[in-house]
């Protein structure tokens, strides 16, 4: 028999839908059952694509004896964190709080009223090593609310007020060349130049540091720079967190060399990664990045693209019962069987084989040597070891697609589309790809069918929309504009960012809320969001957007609220310079200024060009007329500009 969930939107939720836990949806109706009944709240946060969110749905949820401890002393929530990030997001800083560390899946404890006084992630179902199982903090939880409930209520006040008074505080301070430098500074410091990426393990993509750097280096060359970044964009791509037979990064890396990864494929970051290499061919010409965002782009092609428009969320990390890169990896006798003695000789050359940590016998596939060196070592001739590469991939390829393929969730998020856009745009202005600009104007014309009634955007259906969603989206209209020039997309975006001021600006504090209105729970606190995690922020976002939209309409209103989105967090910056690369981009297009470019013999050429925070307009004007601020010159041709550093 189903539970509630079954009826639910959300592929995840529905996953859970033939538990023996009596699972709710995040409701008023969840709310007054727990104060009717006098019970606390069993919080649970995930997502489809999350291996421990599907072990403990496994190991503990499908169990009918934890179940039925549940049901007897809790209202169960769930909630799927890709649809309700606002939930997640709250409850997501009481564990950190708490513990120092969080993540999915969330496992949270509430008072009737919404308030956490317990948390943490994933639980095993037993007591090990020391630590509480799940059924044993069930049990204790439950004992505590009956006898000690005075302490629980306190300490939920006590969180509660924490949180409101962390989401109060004030940041505003002016900006200034040196919080730029600072950010860039610390950026390049905590930069891993063994082995690429930035920090230690676990490793996440952060791609818009990396496009930082781009832009950094573009004013400012340096030999440190450059390494930097090709070392990390290097590494990614040739590690087994790179989808080497098909193509699409996932989602991180468990190791510090790249190798091992956690197998979940995300639509942000494949969209924030396709910009990135689209723009890095662009500036070093490596054919490595251009195979890169083709493989992103090929991967989508097949796997993530609906062909009435739109790009799917994710594909989860797991096949039939938690084999968690079950269908990426292979054993050492299945490559054996697969290729010819030729071809083995020169994959086996190519390619390393990283073990998989608990199963061994399975490898992830990375990149070992490059395709030249592998010809040195065989005496083959270039072109023949790339033809021997490309008939060994193909056979995995199709020996790998003949498994169960892992769960595509097929749900449109507007923010995520939205990146997608405005990667395929740089990838369209790099490769002149036709179904790059097709799928991404049939995207924001669904968008705009389905999602966008009486001014106001969805995040997803049924789901109003959050700040990110409205400024993501702004700014793929705009990209979209600059390539086809078609003012209704500009016109779009002025409205809809208009609206964006109206519901989430802090008029006081400045900045963008992520919510429009106060909800229960914890949600009665409206945070503003800088922090980039790793996928940029939308207060880090907005400056930038702000910024190209006051320069392309004229109207400076644009310009003093993306001034005061970047005052807003100034401080915070200073402080915290990691917590926002996206923030750091806003504030060196505000810095530099939007180079704005209006020509019409030179359009094409101009749009390919690379030059950071440039936009480009067809304009009926002899040669080239640019833009910086306020100071405009006259070009004849592109020849005049293309050494310039301005």
């Amino acid at each position: 028999m189903p539970n509630r969930l079954i009826n639910s939107k959300s592929p995840y939720l529905q996953k859970s839908a033939h538990q023996p836990v009596d699972w709710y949806e995040w409701s008023e109706e969840a709310f007054q059952k727990a104060r009717q009944e006098d019970k606390p709240i069993l919080l649970s946060i995930g997502g489809v694509w999350c291996h421990w969110c599907h072990v403990m749905a496994h190991e503990s949820f499908e169990d009918p004896e934890i179940a039925k401890i549940i049901n007897e002393n809790f209202v169960p929530i769930k909630v799927d964190r890709d649809e309700r990030p606002d939930i997640d997001r709250r409850y997501q800083e009481v564990v950190i709080a708490l513990t120092n560390s969080g993540g999915w899946p969330l496992t949270v404890f509430l008072t009737p009223e919404g308030k956490a006084f317990f948390g943490g992630t994933y639980f095993p179902p037993e007591d090990l090593w020391g630590r509480p199982g799940f059924k044993s903090l069930l049990l204790r939880i439950a004992q505590l609310w009956k006898e000690d409930r005075a302490r629980i209520l306190k300490s939920a006040e006590s969180i509660y007020e924490s949180l409101m008074n962390y989401s109060k505080q004030n940041f505003k301070d002016p900006v200034d060349q040196d919080l730029l430098q600072r950010g860039i500074s610390t950026l390049l410091a905590n930069i891993d130049y063994q082995w690429g990426g930035i920090g230690s393990a676990p490793k996440f993509h952060h791609a818009k540091a990396f496009e930082l750097l781009l832009y950094h280096n573009y004013f400012n060359p340096s030999p440190l720079l450059q390494r930097a970044i090709t070392s990390s964009l290097d590494a990614m791509a040739k590690g087994g967190i790179y989808d080497h037979l098909l193509g699409g990064f996932f989602r991180y890396s468990t190791d510090e060399k790249w190798h091992i990864p956690h197998f979940e494929k995300m639509l942000y970051d494949n969209a924030e990664l396709l910009s990135l290499y689209s723009i890095a061919y662009r500036v070093f010409g490596k054919e490595l990045y251009k195979s890169i965002a083709e493989g992103i782009v090929n991967y989508y092609k097949l796997y993530g693209y609906d062909p009435q428009g739109g790009f799917y969320a994710s594909q989860d990390a797991d096949i039939g019962v938690l084999d968690e890169g079950g269908y990426y990896t292979f054993t050492q006798k299945e490559i054996e069987s697969l290729l010819s003695p030729e071809e083995l000789r020169v994959f086996s050359l190519y390619f390393g084989l990283a073990d998989m940590p608990h199963e061994p016998h399975k490898k992830v596939l990375y990149v070992y040597m490059e395709e030249d060196e592998v010809s040195k070592a065989t005496g083959l001739s270039p072109q023949e070891v790339k033809n021997l590469l490309e008939s060994s991939k193909r056979k995995l390829l199709q020996h790998r697609e003949k498994r169960q393929i892992p769960y595509i969730d097929k749900t449109l998020y507007t923010n995520w589309n939205a990146l997608m856009v405005c990667g395929l745009c740089d990838y369209w202005k790099t490769f002149d790809d036709p179904w790059a600009l097709e799928s991404a104007e049939k995207t924001v014309k669904r968008i705009l069918n389905q999602y966008y009634k009486d001014g106001m955007l969805f995040h997803t259906e049924g789901v109003d929309g959050f700040s990110e969603d409205y400024i993501f989206f702004c700014n793929a209209l705009l990209s979209l504009y600059e390539i086809t020039q078609d003012k209704t997309y500009l016109e779009v975006a002025v409205r809809i960012m208009k609206k964006t001021i109206d519901l989430f600006w802090d008029r006081d504090g400045w900045g963008f809320y992520d919510v429009a209105k106060e909800e229960g729970g914890l949600l009665k606190i409206r945070l503003k969001n800088l922090q980039d995690t790793p996928t940029q922020s939308a207060n880090g976002s907005a400056g930038y957007t702000l910024l190209l939209l006051g320069t392309l309409t004229g109207d400076t209103t644009f310009i003093d609220y993306g001034e005061k989105t970047l005052q807003a967090f100034s401080r915070f910056v200073r402080e915290v310079p990691m917590v926002s690369h996206s923030y750091l981009i806003s504030l060196y297009a505000f810095l530099k200024g939007i180079y704005k470019v209006e020509t019409r013999d030179f359009f094409e050429d101009s749009l390919r060009l690379f030059r950071p925070f440039k936009f480009v307009l067809r304009s009926e004007v002899e040669g080239l007329i640019i833009c910086e601020g306020q100071t405009c010159q006259r070009f004849d041709n592109l020849n005049e500009i293309l050494t310039g550093k301005g």
